[in-house]
C-alpha cells in the first residue's frame, strides 16, 4: 500500500451515469488505494470521502449530501488525477474506473461519510453479459481469450497475450465472461518456451495499461524490477527521494507447515 499527499489529489471528478452532472470531489478525498493483482481480472480501488456541510444541489433545489443531492447509487464514472510526489515519479491518471459499490455510509448535519469502490468499466460489464457460445476443439486457448475480451467484453484493452501451444473446445454454458476467462487460464500451455518443458497455468489479469494473458512460465523468466524494494513501515518523508520503492505495510497469507502427515 503506497502513501500518498492529500494535496497531490489534483482531480476526482464523478460523473453521474446518465452523464448530465459531475463533480470534482477531490478536496473531501481523505485516502486513495489503487490495486493490481495477479489474481483478479480487473483493477479495483477505494477512495474514502469526508465532505463537510451541504454541497451539491439536489432535484428538489435545495442544497443537499454529495450522497442524497448527487445522487451517488452506484455505475458512475470516475477521472482521477495524482500528482507526482518525486521527479522519478510520472503521477497516476485513470479514466476509466467506476463505482461498483458504495459503503459505510454516515450522514449528519455537519458532514458525510462513505467510502466508494471502483471497478474497472470491463467489470460492470462482465455482470451484465454471458459466453453461450461453443468454442471449436480446434481452436487455441489464446484465440478464444482474444474473442471473448472483443466480443463479449467488449474491450480493446486485450494488449499483452503469451499464445498457447494447445487447443481447448468447450461450451461457455452462459457464465460471465471472467469466470471463463479464469478458467482457460488453467488449462494453457505457452506456444514458445525455447525449447524447455512447458509448464501448465496462465494467468489473465488487468494493469494501467490493460488485460494481459501470461504465462506463469513467461512471469518467471521476466528480469527483475531494477529498483529494489525495502520494507520500512512508519510516516513517509515527503523529502525522501526513495520513498517511492518503500513497502508501508504486508501481510503473510499462509507460513511454512512443518507437519508432513496431515490427519
Amino acid at each position: 500500500m503506497a502513501a500518498v499527499d492529500s494535496s497531490l489529489y489534483e482531480k476526482f471528478i464523478i460523473e453521474s451515469v446518465d452523464g448530465s452532472k459531475t463533480a470534482n470531489i477531490a478536496e473531501g478525498v481523505v485516502s486513495f488505494n489503487y490495486d493490481e493483482d495477479l489474481y483478479s481480472p480487473m483493477l479495483t480501488a477505494k477512495v474514502l470521502v469526508i465532505n463537510t456541510g451541504n454541497t451539491i444541489q439536489g432535484k428538489s433545489g435545495k442544497f443537499e449530501s454529495l450522497y442524497n443531492g448527487f445522487p451517488l447509487r452506484g455505475g458512475e464514472r470516475m477521472t482521477i488525477k495524482i500528482a507526482r510526489n518525486s521527479a522519478d515519479n510520472k503521477g497516476i491518471e485513470l479514466e476509466n474506473l467506476f463505482v461498483g459499490s458504495i459503503e459505510n455510509v454516515m450522514i449528519d448535519a455537519e458532514r458525510e461519510m462513505f467510502t466508494l469502490k471502483l471497478v474497472s468499466r470491463e467489470a460492470i460489464t462482465n455482470e451484465t453479459v454471458r459466453v453461450g457460445k461453443r468454442f471449436l476443439a480446434t481452436q487455441k486457448i489464446s484465440d478464444s481469450v482474444e474473442d471473448i475480451c472483443k466480443n463479449y467484453l467488449s474491450t480493446d484493452k486485450l494488449y499483452d497475450v503469451d499464445e498457447t501451444q494447445n487447443p481447448y473446445g468447450f461450451y461457455g454454458n452462459m457464465r460471465k465472461p471472467f469466470t471463463v476467462l479464469t478458467m482457460l487460464a488453467s488449462k494453457s500451455v505457452p506456444g514458445n518456451v525455447s525449447g524447455k518443458d512447458a509448464t501448465a497455468g496462465y494467468f489473465f489479469f488487468e494493469t494501467k495499461e490493460g488485460f494481459r494473458f501470461k504465462s506463469i512460465d513467461s512471469l518467471i523468466r521476466t528480469p527483475p524490477y531494477p529498483e529494489k524494494y525495502v520494507y520500512a513501515p512508519g510516516i513517509i518523508d515527503t523529502d525522501d527521494t526513495t520513498k517511492d520503492f518503500k513497502i508501508l505495510e504486508f501481510k503473510t497469507t499462509r507460513n511454512q507447515n512443518l507437519s508432513l502427515i496431515h490427519i
